[in-house]
């Protein structure tokens, strides 16, 4: 593993990069973002419990994370790239959909 890599909710992320200019305004990012409720990172104030595997938290996300001004990881174990939002660690979609 990668020296940046970092452990969070039993599952290992890898720091990408910020979000870049080419990226678009914020309506554009937030047309890339879907929920992955199938991963199991969100609070669960928001969705409940089922299907919950992780306790996430964004604060608690980025104190876990070797970089605290990256915007976009990589989860390790499925290849996926995610966004750490409010309530729940998002799928990034590196092409618009």
């Amino acid at each position: 593993m990668q020296q940046s890599t970092f452990e969070y909710g039993g599952k290992h992320f890898a720091p990408v990069r910020k979000f870049e200019k080419k990226d678009g305004d914020f309506y554009q990012i937030t047309r890339r973002l879907r929920r992955d409720l199938g991963f199991g990172f969100f609070r669960a104030d928001c969705y409940g419990k089922d299907g919950q595997k992780a306790d996430y938290s964004h604060t608690g996300f980025y104190a876990a994370s070797t970089d605290k001004t990256c915007d976009i990881f990589r989860c390790v174990e499925n290849g996926k790239l995610y966004v750490p939002c409010e309530y729940e660690l998002q799928e990034y979609m590196d092409t618009p959909q």
